[in-house]
Protein backbone atom coordinates (compact mmCIF):
# COMPACT_ATOMS: atom_id res chain seq x y z
CA UNK A 1 0.00 0.00 0.00
CA UNK A 2 0.97 3.41 -0.82
CA UNK A 3 1.64 5.40 2.47
CA UNK A 4 3.17 8.98 3.37
CA UNK A 5 5.44 6.56 6.30
CA UNK A 6 7.44 4.20 3.77
CA UNK A 7 10.60 6.36 2.70
CA UNK A 8 11.93 5.66 -0.36
CA UNK A 9 15.85 4.01 -0.05
CA UNK A 10 18.07 4.67 -3.12
CA UNK A 11 20.51 1.66 -3.48
CA UNK A 12 23.98 3.19 -2.27
CA UNK A 13 22.06 3.43 1.33
CA UNK A 14 21.37 -0.35 1.58
CA UNK A 15 24.59 -0.76 -0.06
CA UNK A 16 26.23 0.84 2.97
CA UNK A 17 23.68 -1.25 5.63
CA UNK A 18 24.61 -4.02 4.49
CA UNK A 19 28.41 -3.20 3.99
CA UNK A 20 28.46 -1.92 7.56
CA UNK A 21 26.59 -5.19 8.87
CA UNK A 22 27.98 -8.38 6.62
CA UNK A 23 31.35 -7.08 5.45
CA UNK A 24 32.09 -9.48 3.53
CA UNK A 25 28.72 -10.07 1.39
CA UNK A 26 27.45 -7.86 -1.98
CA UNK A 27 24.40 -7.06 -2.80
CA UNK A 28 23.06 -9.06 -6.18
CA UNK A 29 19.68 -8.50 -6.30
CA UNK A 30 16.89 -6.15 -4.06
CA UNK A 31 12.97 -5.00 -4.02
CA UNK A 32 10.49 -3.16 -2.00
CA UNK A 33 8.05 -5.41 -0.40
CA UNK A 34 4.77 -3.82 -1.35
CA UNK A 35 2.96 -5.59 1.50
CA UNK A 36 3.56 -3.27 4.78
CA UNK A 37 1.92 -0.48 5.91
CA UNK A 38 3.84 2.11 7.86
CA UNK A 39 7.33 0.77 7.45
CA UNK A 40 9.30 0.36 3.96
CA UNK A 41 10.57 -3.23 3.62
CA UNK A 42 13.44 -4.90 1.23
CA UNK A 43 14.26 -7.92 0.26
CA UNK A 44 17.80 -8.34 -0.29
CA UNK A 45 19.82 -11.20 -1.95
CA UNK A 46 23.74 -11.38 -1.37
CA UNK A 47 26.10 -12.59 -3.85
CA UNK A 48 25.79 -15.35 -1.52
CA UNK A 49 22.66 -16.31 -2.02
CA UNK A 50 21.59 -15.83 1.37
CA UNK A 51 18.41 -13.33 1.96
CA UNK A 52 17.10 -10.69 4.01
CA UNK A 53 14.59 -8.36 4.94
CA UNK A 54 15.60 -4.60 5.69
CA UNK A 55 12.97 -2.95 7.46
CA UNK A 56 13.67 1.15 7.78
CA UNK A 57 11.18 3.38 9.62
CA UNK A 58 9.56 6.85 8.82
CA UNK A 59 11.63 9.72 9.29
CA UNK A 60 11.03 11.52 13.03
CA UNK A 61 9.58 14.77 11.80
CA UNK A 62 6.74 13.13 10.34
CA UNK A 63 3.81 13.24 11.89
CA UNK A 64 2.20 9.95 13.29
CA UNK A 65 0.11 8.98 15.59
CA UNK A 66 0.63 9.26 19.46
CA UNK A 67 1.35 5.52 20.11
CA UNK A 68 3.60 4.92 16.73
CA UNK A 69 6.74 6.93 18.29
CA UNK A 70 9.43 5.15 18.12
CA UNK A 71 7.08 1.97 17.24
CA UNK A 72 9.98 0.42 15.63
CA UNK A 73 12.37 0.26 19.12
CA UNK A 74 9.06 -1.44 20.09
CA UNK A 75 8.29 -4.24 17.60
CA UNK A 76 12.16 -4.65 18.29
CA UNK A 77 11.84 -5.25 21.66
CA UNK A 78 8.83 -7.03 21.21
CA UNK A 79 10.39 -9.23 18.47
CA UNK A 80 13.67 -10.08 20.38
CA UNK A 81 11.37 -10.97 23.57
CA UNK A 82 8.96 -13.48 21.34
CA UNK A 83 12.33 -14.76 19.32
CA UNK A 84 14.09 -15.92 22.73
CA UNK A 85 11.01 -17.81 24.03
CA UNK A 86 11.56 -20.18 21.09
CA UNK A 87 8.19 -21.71 21.36
CA UNK A 88 6.81 -19.16 19.13
CA UNK A 89 7.90 -19.19 15.49
CA UNK A 90 8.93 -15.77 13.94
CA UNK A 91 11.88 -14.78 11.97
CA UNK A 92 15.42 -13.87 13.56
CA UNK A 93 16.30 -10.01 13.71
CA UNK A 94 20.10 -10.34 12.77
CA UNK A 95 20.73 -6.78 13.37
CA UNK A 96 19.52 -3.60 14.15
CA UNK A 97 20.45 -0.19 14.63
CA UNK A 98 18.50 3.34 16.43
CA UNK A 99 21.58 5.42 16.27
CA UNK A 100 21.35 6.80 12.43
CA UNK A 101 24.91 7.16 11.77
CA UNK A 102 24.82 4.90 8.54
CA UNK A 103 21.63 5.86 7.69
CA UNK A 104 18.84 9.22 8.92
CA UNK A 105 16.49 6.38 9.78
CA UNK A 106 15.85 3.62 12.23
CA UNK A 107 16.33 -0.38 10.62
CA UNK A 108 16.57 -3.85 11.68
CA UNK A 109 17.18 -6.84 9.07
CA UNK A 110 15.75 -10.52 9.19
CA UNK A 111 16.21 -13.71 7.77
CA UNK A 112 13.84 -13.90 5.10
CA UNK A 113 10.96 -16.30 5.81
CA UNK A 114 10.35 -19.11 2.91
CA UNK A 115 6.43 -19.22 3.13
CA UNK A 116 4.30 -16.61 2.13
CA UNK A 117 1.87 -14.55 4.52
CA UNK A 118 -1.57 -16.45 4.50
CA UNK A 119 -3.83 -12.92 2.86
CA UNK A 120 -1.77 -13.85 -0.46
CA UNK A 121 -2.90 -17.61 -0.46
CA UNK A 122 -6.08 -17.97 -2.91
CA UNK A 123 -8.97 -20.06 -1.95
CA UNK A 124 -7.33 -21.63 1.29
CA UNK A 125 -10.27 -24.26 2.11
CA UNK A 126 -11.78 -24.88 5.86
CA UNK A 127 -9.67 -27.24 6.87
CA UNK A 128 -6.56 -26.48 6.29
CA UNK A 129 -7.74 -23.00 8.07
CA UNK A 130 -8.48 -25.25 10.57
CA UNK A 131 -4.98 -26.31 10.97
CA UNK A 132 -3.83 -22.97 10.94
CA UNK A 133 -5.87 -21.47 13.48
CA UNK A 134 -5.37 -24.22 15.77
CA UNK A 135 -1.23 -24.12 15.87
CA UNK A 136 -1.92 -20.13 15.88
CA UNK A 137 -4.48 -20.66 19.17
CA UNK A 138 -1.38 -22.45 20.47
CA UNK A 139 1.08 -19.84 19.63
CA UNK A 140 -1.32 -17.17 21.24
CA UNK A 141 -1.36 -19.20 23.87
CA UNK A 142 2.83 -18.91 24.48
CA UNK A 143 2.57 -15.28 23.60
CA UNK A 144 0.27 -14.21 26.99
CA UNK A 145 2.55 -16.03 28.73
CA UNK A 146 5.13 -13.45 28.27
CA UNK A 147 4.04 -11.01 31.33
CA UNK A 148 4.44 -7.06 32.02
CA UNK A 149 4.76 -4.78 34.39
CA UNK A 150 2.24 -2.38 33.47
CA UNK A 151 -0.76 -1.74 30.72
CA UNK A 152 -0.40 0.21 27.66
CA UNK A 153 2.35 0.60 25.54
CA UNK A 154 6.04 0.43 26.44
CA UNK A 155 7.01 3.72 24.70
CA UNK A 156 4.61 5.45 27.17
CA UNK A 157 5.77 3.48 29.73
CA UNK A 158 5.87 6.14 32.09
CA UNK A 159 2.25 7.73 31.01
CA UNK A 160 0.96 3.76 31.97
CA UNK A 161 2.89 3.54 35.22
CA UNK A 162 0.66 2.23 38.10
CA UNK A 163 -2.44 3.05 35.81
CA UNK A 164 -5.40 0.73 36.01
CA UNK A 165 -6.32 -1.43 33.17
CA UNK A 166 -9.36 0.63 32.63
CA UNK A 167 -7.74 3.82 32.79
CA UNK A 168 -4.79 2.69 30.11
CA UNK A 169 -7.48 1.75 27.75
CA UNK A 170 -9.25 5.26 28.06
CA UNK A 171 -5.95 7.13 27.64
CA UNK A 172 -4.88 4.98 24.44
CA UNK A 173 -8.44 5.95 22.78
CA UNK A 174 -8.44 9.58 23.92
CA UNK A 175 -4.80 9.89 22.65
CA UNK A 176 -6.57 8.33 18.87
CA UNK A 177 -9.40 10.46 19.20
CA UNK A 178 -6.52 14.06 20.40
CA UNK A 179 -4.27 12.57 17.38
CA UNK A 180 -7.56 12.75 14.92
CA UNK A 181 -8.18 16.74 16.17
CA UNK A 182 -4.95 17.10 15.36
CA UNK A 183 -5.54 16.75 12.41
CA UNK A 184 -9.24 18.56 12.13
CA UNK A 185 -10.42 15.16 11.29
CA UNK A 186 -13.65 13.23 13.50
CA UNK A 187 -14.24 9.83 14.25
CA UNK A 188 -17.66 8.99 12.67
CA UNK A 189 -19.65 9.40 16.05
CA UNK A 190 -19.39 12.50 18.21
CA UNK A 191 -15.98 12.20 20.89
CA UNK A 192 -17.40 13.23 23.63
CA UNK A 193 -20.40 10.59 23.11
CA UNK A 194 -17.75 7.79 22.47
CA UNK A 195 -15.75 8.15 25.96
CA UNK A 196 -19.17 8.69 28.24
CA UNK A 197 -20.08 5.19 26.29
CA UNK A 198 -16.72 3.50 27.13
CA UNK A 199 -17.21 4.68 30.77
CA UNK A 200 -20.09 2.46 30.79
CA UNK A 201 -17.56 -0.24 30.56
CA UNK A 202 -15.14 0.16 33.50
CA UNK A 203 -16.66 -3.14 34.93
CA UNK A 204 -15.63 -5.16 31.69
CA UNK A 205 -11.85 -4.80 32.67
CA UNK A 206 -12.14 -5.54 36.87
CA UNK A 207 -11.75 -9.06 36.59
CA UNK A 208 -8.55 -8.79 34.65
CA UNK A 209 -5.84 -9.79 37.07
CA UNK A 210 -1.91 -9.04 34.97
CA UNK A 211 -0.91 -7.56 31.95
CA UNK A 212 0.32 -9.67 29.04
CA UNK A 213 1.82 -9.21 25.83
CA UNK A 214 -0.43 -8.98 22.95
CA UNK A 215 0.70 -8.63 19.39
CA UNK A 216 -2.72 -6.78 17.91
CA UNK A 217 -2.26 -7.19 14.85
CA UNK A 218 -3.17 -11.01 14.25
CA UNK A 219 -4.48 -10.26 10.40
CA UNK A 220 -3.49 -13.12 7.75
CA UNK A 221 -0.91 -10.84 6.75
CA UNK A 222 0.85 -11.37 9.55
CA UNK A 223 1.08 -15.15 9.24
CA UNK A 224 3.60 -16.20 7.30
CA UNK A 225 2.20 -19.57 6.05
CA UNK A 226 4.55 -22.94 4.16
CA UNK A 227 3.24 -25.75 2.79
CA UNK A 228 0.19 -25.42 1.69
CA UNK A 229 0.06 -28.23 -0.92
CA UNK A 230 0.56 -30.69 2.43
CA UNK A 231 -0.40 -30.10 5.43
CA UNK A 232 0.45 -25.70 6.21
CA UNK A 233 2.79 -24.96 8.53
CA UNK A 234 2.71 -21.61 10.51
CA UNK A 235 6.69 -20.50 9.53
CA UNK A 236 6.09 -17.36 11.61
CA UNK A 237 4.78 -14.15 12.78
CA UNK A 238 5.69 -11.33 12.27
CA UNK A 239 5.01 -7.07 12.63
CA UNK A 240 5.09 -6.65 16.65
CA UNK A 241 4.66 -3.09 15.99
CA UNK A 242 1.52 -3.02 17.43
CA UNK A 243 2.58 -4.74 20.45
CA UNK A 244 1.59 -3.36 23.89
CA UNK A 245 0.19 -4.80 27.60
CA UNK A 246 -3.20 -5.43 27.87
CA UNK A 247 -5.08 -9.14 28.57
CA UNK A 248 -5.65 -12.06 26.28
CA UNK A 249 -9.12 -9.74 24.99
CA UNK A 250 -7.02 -7.51 23.09
CA UNK A 251 -5.55 -10.03 20.70
CA UNK A 252 -8.89 -12.02 20.87
CA UNK A 253 -10.41 -8.94 19.55
CA UNK A 254 -8.22 -9.74 16.46
CA UNK A 255 -9.07 -13.22 16.20
CA UNK A 256 -12.59 -12.44 16.14
CA UNK A 257 -12.28 -10.65 12.60
CA UNK A 258 -12.43 -13.69 11.17
CA UNK A 259 -13.11 -16.76 13.20
CA UNK A 260 -16.43 -16.67 15.65
CA UNK A 261 -14.42 -17.70 18.42
CA UNK A 262 -17.43 -18.36 20.61
CA UNK A 263 -19.42 -20.60 17.53
CA UNK A 264 -16.08 -22.60 16.52
CA UNK A 265 -14.74 -23.45 20.04
CA UNK A 266 -12.09 -24.85 19.18
CA UNK A 267 -10.16 -22.22 19.17
CA UNK A 268 -10.04 -21.34 22.62
CA UNK A 269 -10.22 -25.11 23.63
CA UNK A 270 -6.51 -25.14 22.31
CA UNK A 271 -5.65 -21.81 23.59
CA UNK A 272 -6.70 -22.81 27.24
CA UNK A 273 -4.96 -26.21 26.96
CA UNK A 274 -1.56 -23.81 26.40
CA UNK A 275 -2.03 -20.63 28.33
CA UNK A 276 -0.90 -19.69 32.01
CA UNK A 277 -4.37 -18.57 32.78
CA UNK A 278 -7.73 -19.80 30.67
CA UNK A 279 -9.28 -17.54 28.91
CA UNK A 280 -12.94 -18.30 29.96
CA UNK A 281 -15.74 -16.20 27.48
CA UNK A 282 -17.77 -14.55 29.59
CA UNK A 283 -19.89 -10.92 29.31
CA UNK A 284 -16.52 -9.02 30.50
CA UNK A 285 -14.45 -10.41 28.03
CA UNK A 286 -16.87 -10.16 25.29
CA UNK A 287 -16.80 -6.64 26.18
CA UNK A 288 -13.47 -6.19 25.98
CA UNK A 289 -13.10 -8.06 22.57
CA UNK A 290 -15.87 -5.36 21.53
CA UNK A 291 -13.99 -2.53 22.67
CA UNK A 292 -10.68 -3.60 21.36
CA UNK A 293 -12.19 -3.64 18.20
CA UNK A 294 -13.62 -0.23 18.22
CA UNK A 295 -10.50 0.68 19.06
CA UNK A 296 -8.64 -1.17 16.87
CA UNK A 297 -11.14 0.72 13.84
CA UNK A 298 -10.55 4.19 15.56
CA UNK A 299 -7.10 3.89 14.71
CA UNK A 300 -7.35 2.76 11.01
CA UNK A 301 -9.75 5.81 10.27
CA UNK A 302 -7.50 8.27 11.55
CA UNK A 303 -4.12 6.64 9.87
CA UNK A 304 -5.85 6.90 7.31
CA UNK A 305 -5.67 10.51 6.69
CA UNK A 306 -2.50 10.67 7.99
CA UNK A 307 -0.90 8.34 5.98
CA UNK A 308 -3.22 8.95 2.21
CA UNK A 309 -1.47 9.32 -0.82
CA UNK A 310 -3.84 9.88 -3.94
CA UNK A 311 -7.03 7.61 -2.28
CA UNK A 312 -4.85 5.16 -1.37
CA UNK A 313 -6.48 4.76 2.11
CA UNK A 314 -9.81 5.12 0.72
CA UNK A 315 -10.89 1.57 1.16
CA UNK A 316 -9.36 1.29 4.44
CA UNK A 317 -10.87 4.27 5.51
CA UNK A 318 -14.51 3.43 4.11
CA UNK A 319 -14.45 0.38 5.62
CA UNK A 320 -12.95 1.25 9.08
CA UNK A 321 -16.27 3.86 9.21
CA UNK A 322 -18.85 1.34 8.68
CA UNK A 323 -17.35 -1.09 10.89
CA UNK A 324 -16.76 1.40 13.80
CA UNK A 325 -20.48 2.66 13.31
CA UNK A 326 -21.54 -0.75 13.73
CA UNK A 327 -19.43 -1.58 16.38
CA UNK A 328 -20.39 1.35 18.58
CA UNK A 329 -24.05 0.94 17.55
CA UNK A 330 -23.66 -2.48 19.52
CA UNK A 331 -22.50 -1.64 22.55
CA UNK A 332 -25.63 -1.82 24.30
CA UNK A 333 -25.52 -5.47 23.84
CA UNK A 334 -22.77 -7.51 24.81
Amino acid sequence: MVSKTKVSLHYRDINKVFKHNFKNENILDLKELKDGCFNVSYLVKMDNLKEYVLKVSPPEDLKVLTYERDMMLTEVNFHLMVQNHLRIPVPDILRYDFSKEIIPYNYYIMNKLEGMPLSLYKDVCDSKRRIIYTKLAQYLAYLHNIKGDHYGYVAMKEDFKNMSYFNSFIIMFKNIIKDAESVHVFLPISHDKIINTLNEYEWAFENVQEPVLVHYDLWDGNIFVSQMDKEPVIEGIIDFERGFYADPAADMSQIAGYIDIEENDFFLNVYNSYANSPFILGPSEKARIKLFRLYVFGIMIVESYLRDVEGSYNNQLSYAISRFIHLYNSMAVV
